[in-house]
């Protein structure tokens, strides 16, 4: 086996070492499994004390109506043109 190729399986299984030591000592359960949450109309989900809850209060009502109201007057003159037929 010539130097060249020697030192090049020497580097790259140095990195695979690498690799593979810092994904097996990651520390684990530093990210919280994200806790599944149905999506119900109408209704938020409040992630802020670091587990889901789903709210439903006149404010979060009227966040949501307001938010509503400004998608739809800044899409309401939106179009997409059709495309053309294709040519034969």
């Amino acid at each position: 086996m010539n130097a060249r190729r020697a030192v090049s399986l020497l580097v790259s299984a140095t990195a695979t070492a690498a690799a593979l030591w810092a994904y097996g000592f990651q520390p684990h359960g530093s990210h919280p499994v994200a806790a599944f949450v149905p999506i119900q109309d109408g209704k938020t989900i409040d992630f802020s004390d670091g587990s889901p809850a789903v709210r439903d209060s006149a404010a979060d009502r009227a966040a949501l109506d307001a938010a509503v109201k400004e998608i739809d007057a800044a899409s309401k003159d939106v179009s997409f043109p059709a495309d053309p037929p294709p040519k034969k």
